[in-house]
């Protein structure tokens, strides 16, 4: 009698689940726009109400959580639910201190890379020319849920909650070393005295307004990183030039620079001016129309910005990066 063996449930791609991740994701992000009337981080970073905008970190090894998209997603969840700490932590490791929680988890994401030595029919090592095992590899996306520290209790005193100071802002005054040092060292063909900022691709140059004409120091940073933001967009450089052009291409490429200049800034620790998404406002329709039928347009435009922010920051020396991490 012949046994039927379970076939193997075939894996989602990397696409099938981005596109999973964001339908959910999605959702609330207009849930956001429909009581604040802007995007998560048109509102700015330096409070929700409560615990610290885009500086979450994992309450074990107090490590920030990487990918921009994630501190959104997280500070979403804090102001939402009136969070005072920005630690996070797993289920596992709340069981493994002898915790407990309560309400919902709050889904993360990560890239984990992965590897496979390789084998012929007969099981035999496969190797290359110099005698190495030839590897298979890659890097899977997945999602995992945490849980905000004031959620938990019964942790010992290293990992439990410990509130976030308010701290007023002061309005900045003249040029910053940490700023001007950080867009010199990307070295792009900056033009001065123009009337509008602007990236030129024919010219492969910036257009900006002296530094004078700025109402705010935090309005002319904003605008310059912007506008390298859109500096990277060419092929030689992160090539989203024509990535997108089914996708109202303007507009798609703005949202991936308001997001990387708003990435950027939060690493400078300069808050973004609060007049700096004023020409912006009136994309955030648009933009969410855009998710019936794109799904992972606004996923897609994040990870984007923080590819366009690696790469400038890889014009940056290791001490520099710590300065602005």
């Amino acid at each position: 009698m012949a046994i039927n063996k379970k076939s193997k449930a075939k894996a989602k791609s990397n696409s099938e689940k981005i596109s999973n991740f964001s339908k959910h994701f999605n959702q609330s992000f207009k849930a956001y726009k429909k009581k604040h009337g802007c995007l998560p981080w048109q509102k700015g970073w330096t409070t929700t109400g409560s615990a610290s905008w885009f500086n979450h970190m994992n309450a074990v090894g107090n490590k920030v959580y990487g990918y921009f998209l994630n501190q959104v997603i997280l500070s979403m969840s804090a102001e939402e639910n009136g969070y005072t700490s920005n630690k996070w932590i797993s289920k596992t490791n709340i069981v493994k201190n002898k915790g407990s929680w309560k309400g919902s988890a709050t889904w993360v994401y990560g890239w984990f890379y992965w590897e496979e030595i390789q084998k012929d029919k007969s099981g035999k090592v496969l190797k290359d020319d110099k005698g190495r095992p030839v590897k298979k590899f890659g890097y899977n996306f997945r999602v995992f849920p945490i849980f905000n520290t004031d959620q938990c209790t019964g942790l010992p005193d290293s990992l439990a909650s410990s509130e976030v100071e308010a701290v007023e802002y002061t309005p900045l005054e003249g040029r910053l070393d940490i700023a001007e040092e950080y867009i010199s060292n990307i070295g792009a063909k900056v033009d001065f005295g123009k009337t509008g900022a602007y990236y030129r691709p024919s010219t492969d140059s910036i257009g900006m307004p002296d530094f004078e004409t700025f109402k705010t120091v935090e309005n002319y940073y904003s605008t310059f990183v912007h506008e390298h933001i859109h500096w990277t967009k060419i092929k030689d450089r992160c090539d989203r030039a024509d990535n997108h052009a089914s996708r109202k291409a303007y507009a798609f490429e703005e949202l991936v620079a308001e997001i990387g200049a708003v990435h950027v800034m939060n690493n400078l620790g300069i808050r973004m001016d609060e007049n700096a998404f004023n020409n912006h406002l009136s994309y955030v329709d648009s933009w969410l129309g855009r998710l019936d039928d794109d799904t992972t347009f606004i996923v897609d435009a994040c990870m984007l910005a923080e590819k366009a922010v690696k790469f400038l920051n890889g014009f940056q020396t290791k001490e520099e990066l710590k300065k602005v991490a």
